[in-house]
């Protein structure tokens, strides 16, 4: 009597892997990549037309298109350099809510609001449709913000500092696009704006005048502390908060806008 061949697990434990891999991610990091993830695929395979997912005044203001103030900063192309757009905002998200902001999700998604809310009012004057690449530049300039000393690697193995990784980041932008690269600016002026008001005024002894909205606290099951400039304080308070990994980060490059 022939035996018959156990059923391969080989694909099912690799998908149960990945599942609990995802499942372990902290809130921010896993929403920003799985919604960055389904819009990109969305609009690529052109289940749905790219234009619904950007940021036009005219259907949010006359159609209520609301939805568009928030999909334009998590949609991608459908290239190598969207994945290594997805890349570089699962690295520096990742490190960010685990390392910054471990045990305050609630601290760290109001930074990404807050980021947004700022990038969203600057678009206004440029009509920038698409503000993904800004998302991921107030991500790489607050996480650069924290580790300036730290050696990053980037295209053909180039070392430098990461406080001038935002900078490196804005010139491949705008070699890559032939234009002022204004969604990573916008992404970096508003890092760099919640960065010197929730970190660097309250280590010198003023308020922090963008402290979490209790709100925000609430969503995420969350208190807010005591003292009103600490939620930022405690990063700045250290001259090194984070220690530098040996041989220091890989950085590619980033995505290019949708159109």
């Amino acid at each position: 009597m022939v035996r018959q061949a156990p059923p391969s697990r080989g694909m099912s434990s690799d998908g149960a892997q990945i599942a609990r891999w995802f499942s372990a991610l902290p809130v921010c990091t896993r929403f920003l990549i799985e919604a960055t993830g389904v819009l990109t695929l969305v609009c690529g395979l052109r289940l749905l037309p790219g234009y619904y997912m950007a940021l036009y005044w005219q259907p949010v203001m006359q159609q209520f298109q609301l939805w568009r103030i928030v999909t334009n900063f998590l949609v991608t192309g459908l290239s190598i350099n969207g994945v290594i757009h997805m890349i570089m905002l699962y690295r520096h998200s990742l490190a960010l809510e685990k390392e910054e902001y471990g045990g305050r999700t609630a601290d760290y998604a109001w930074f990404i609001m807050f980021c947004m809310i700022l990038m969203t009012c600057l678009s206004w004057f440029t009509a920038t449709p698409v503000l993904s690449d800004g998302l991921l530049l107030s991500l790489a300039t607050l996480w650069s913000l924290h580790r300036a000393d730290q050696i990053v690697r980037f295209f053909l193995g180039i070392q430098f500092p990461a406080r001038y990784l935002p900078y490196v980041m804005m010139a491949m932008d705008f070699l890559f696009s032939g234009g002022f690269p204004y969604a990573a600016f916008y992404g970096w002026l508003s890092a760099q704006a919640y960065y010197y008001l929730s970190v660097d005024l309250p280590s010198q002894g003023g308020l922090n005048y963008i402290p979490t909205p209790q709100l925000v606290y609430r969503v995420f099951g969350q208190v807010r502390r005591n003292d009103p400039r600490s939620p930022n304080a405690r990063m700045a308070s250290t001259s090194n908060p984070v220690p530098q990994r040996p041989g220091g980060g890989n950085f590619w490059g980033q995505g290019r806008r949708l159109g």
